[in-house]
C-alpha cells in the first residue's frame, strides 16, 4: 500500500512526465480500438445479413432426380443439415388459387413441415395439417387474406383429351414477410403436395379428387427442399452433395465475405504491429528518459530502505496506473470515432447497420493486453537501467 501512494504522489508530482506517458500509450490504443471497431463492425454487419436470410441457408437443387427414402434419412442425420424436406417434380407444384372473388394463377406451392427456417422466422410453425396453407405476403396481398381467411386452390390435367379440375379448400394459417419469401407461394403439408403430382399423373387421391385411384407407396420424389444448418455448414454440404446433384447456393457469398475478413484482417494486424512497434518504442524511450532523471530520487529511496526489488515494484505501480488511465482516455477517444462513424456512415447509406462495434469483451481483452505490454516494458526498461547502477555512484553523478 505504501508504495501505492508514493507511486500516486511521484506521478502527481510530475504531471507533465506523466502526460506525455499517458498522451504516448493512448495515441496507439485509440486508434487500434477504432480499427479493430470497423473490422469487426463490418464483418459482423456482412455475416448478420446472410445470417438473417434464410435463403442463403437453402442448397436448392436445379434438376429433377430420383431420390430414395435412404437419402432423405442420411439428411436428417447430418448434424450439418437443418430442415430438409421431399419435393416433387417442377411442373406439379404450380395451382391456381382464388378467394373471394380474387384469383391468381401458376402460383407455386412449396412443402413445409415442423422446423422449417422460413416459417419459423415468421413465427408461424410448419407441422400443417391437410386443409391448412401458409401464403407469402404478396399473395395475400393480392388476395386480400389474412390469418383465418379461406383459399381454394384447384389444379388441372387432361385426360382422353378431356380437361379435369381438382379443387381443395385450405385455411391460411399465417403469412411469410416477403423479406423470407418474395415470390406469391403457398406452403402446403408435403401429403397435399404428393397429392397433386398424383392427380396430374392420373391418379385420383382423397385430396383434389374421390380417392377412387390411390397411389402406390411412394419409393422417390424428385428433389429435396434442404436447408443447413448455419452458414458454416454450406460450403462443406454444398462440396459434398454437389458431386452428385447440380445445385444452387450461397457458398459463393460466404467465400467472398471470408475473403473480405482475411483482407480486412490482414490490414488490420499489419497496422497494429506497426503501431505497437513504434508505441512501445515511444514509450519505452519516456520510461527510460524518466528515469533517467529520477535517477537521484530513485538512488535516494535506496539509501531509505527500499529494496532493487521494491523499486522495481514501484515503477510497476505507476506504469499500470498510466495504463489505466490511458486506456479511459484512448475509451472515451474510441466512443467519439465510434459515433461519428456510425452517424456518418448510417446517413451515407441510409441504413440503422452499426458500422463500428466492439462488444464489451473486446474492451476486457484491449485492457488486459494493454496492462501486459506497459507492465512487461516497463519493468523490463527499469530493469535494464538499474541492474548495473550503484547507489554512490548515482549520487555522485548527480
Amino acid at each position: 500500500m505504501m508504495l501505492i501512494k508514493l507511486a500516486l504522489r511521484d506521478l502527481s508530482f510530475d504531471r507533465l512526465m506523466s502526460f506525455c506517458l499517458v498522451a504516448a500509450i493512448a495515441a496507439v490504443i485509440a486508434p487500434l480500438l477504432l480499427l479493430f471497431a470497423l473490422r469487426f463492425g463490418i464483418l459482423n454487419h456482412l455475416y448478420a445479413e446472410l445470417r438473417d436470410n434464410p435463403q442463403n441457408l437453402e442448397l436448392r437443387m436445379l434438376q429433377g432426380y430420383q431420390l430414395k427414402p435412404e437419402f432423405f434419412s442420411k439428411l436428417r442425420g447430418d448434424p450439418r443439415v437443418g430442415f430438409v424436406i421431399e419435393m416433387t417434380r417442377a411442373l406439379s407444384v404450380t395451382c391456381d388459387v382464388s378467394s373471394q372473388g380474387r384469383a391468381r394463377t401458376m402460383i407455386e406451392t412449396i412443402p413445409t413441415a415442423q422446423g422449417d427456417p422460413l416459417l419459423a422466422l415468421s413465427s408461424l410453425t410448419g407441422d400443417l395439417k391437410n386443409d391448412e396453407a401458409v401464403v407469402s405476403a404478396r399473395l395475400a396481398q393480392e388476395l386480400k387474406l389474412e390469418a383465418g381467411s379461406k383459399l381454394k386452390v384447384a389444379i388441372s390435367r387432361q385426360v382422353n383429351g378431356r380437361r379435369e379440375v381438382g379443387v381443395q379448400n385450405f385455411t391460411v394459417t399465417g403469412i411469410v414477410p416477403t423479406r423470407y419469401a418474395p415470390r406469391e407461394c403457398v406452403y402446403l403439408a408435403l401429403p397435399v403436395i404428393t397429392a397433386m403430382e398424383d392427380y396430374r399423373d392420373g391418379f385420383n387421391p382423397q385430396l383434389f379428387s374421390d380417392g377412387s385411384k390411390l397411389n402406390g407407396v411412394r419409393t422417390s420424389y424428385a428433389k429435396a427442399r434442404l436447408y443447413a444448418r448455419s452458414l458454416e455448414d454450406v460450403p462443406s454440404l454444398a462440396s459434398e452433395l454437389g458431386s452428385q446433384y447440380k445445385l444452387q447456393d450461397a457458398s459463393g457469398s460466404i467465400a467472398e465475405i471470408e475473403a473480405i475478413g482475411r483482407v480486412l484482417s490482414f490490414v488490420f494486424f499489419t497496422i497494429a504491429l506497426t503501431s505497437i512497434s513504434g508505441g512501445v518504442l515511444a514509450y519505452g524511450g519516456l520510461v527510460l528518459t524518466n528515469l533517467a532523471r529520477k535517477e537521484m530520487s530513485i538512488a535516494q529511496l535506496e539509501l531509505m530502505g527500499l529494496s532493487r526489488r521494491q523499486v522495481l515494484r514501484l515503477t510497476l505501480y505507476e506504469g499500470l496506473i498510466l495504463g489505466v488511465l490511458a486506456y479511459l482516455v484512448s475509451v472515451l477517444l474510441f466512443l467519439i470515432g465510434q459515433g461519428i462513424f456510425n452517424t456518418y456512415f448510417g446517413t451515407l447509406l441510409k441504413s440503422s447497420s452499426v458500422v463500428a462495434l466492439l462488444e464489451p469483451y473486446h474492451l476486457m481483452l484491449g485492457l488486459i493486453l494493454s496492462f501486459s505490454v506497459v507492465a512487461a516494458l516497463t519493468l523490463l526498461v527499469t530493469y535494464l537501467k538499474l541492474r548495473h547502477r550503484s547507489v554512490a555512484l548515482a549520487l555522485r553523478q548527480v
